[in-house]
């Protein structure tokens, strides 16, 4: 019996509540909160949610196609040093005469099979040198500056055999091509 003296107590007091503007107003603001949130936002709430999980997504995407843009463009600035029309025997040519336009003795110059590297087959070369310092800084400024794309994987320099003064350079070198 408690309980329901209790709840007629509430019943009776409510129309007593409402003669006042302060309580009035707060009872009118929570119901206008509760309506708008159960009636406006919940149905929204999984919209709203897509929608932002879509719009990450875009985001990554925007991403990744300046990324990609970006690697062509890098693609692109080293297209026309690739060659596509050359074996291991033009590229040893190629080099020689490299060679010959200083004044360097060639002791060894050793091709082996392409090899793979990234999306380029690479012919590799064993270039063995003999010459002055300023000759030999020479060939390797030809190998950086020339219109094809080198990669240099080993140097290695030490005073040549007998007593002529000069250095002795063996190189490993990756001629890149498609």
């Amino acid at each position: 019996m408690g309980i329901r003296v209790g709840k007629l107590r509430w019943k009776q007091q409510l129309p007593e509540w409402l003669y006042e503007p302060l309580k009035l107003r707060a009872l009118v603001a929570g119901l206008v909160l509760l309506v708008s949130y159960l009636a406006i936002y919940l149905p929204l709430d999984d919209h709203i949610t897509d929608t932002a999980r879509r719009l990450a997504q875009a985001r990554h995407r925007t991403e990744l196609t300046r990324d990609i843009q970006q690697l062509r463009g890098q693609v692109d600035a080293f297209r026309d040093r690739v060659p596509t029309d050359s074996d291991t025997n033009e590229w040893v040519q190629y080099v020689l005469g490299g060679v010959r336009s200083l004044p360097l003795k060639l002791l060894a110059l050793d091709s082996a099979a392409p090899q793979a590297v990234a999306p380029y087959r690479a012919v590799v070369l064993r270039i063995n040198l003999e010459g002055d310092y300023r000759d030999l800084d020479a060939f390797l400024n030809w190998i950086e500056s020339n219109n094809r794309l080198f990669r240099i994987d080993a140097v290695k320099i030490a005073p040549a055999r007998g007593e002529s003064g000069d250095l002795e350079m063996q190189l490993t070198v990756l001629g890149m091509m498609s």
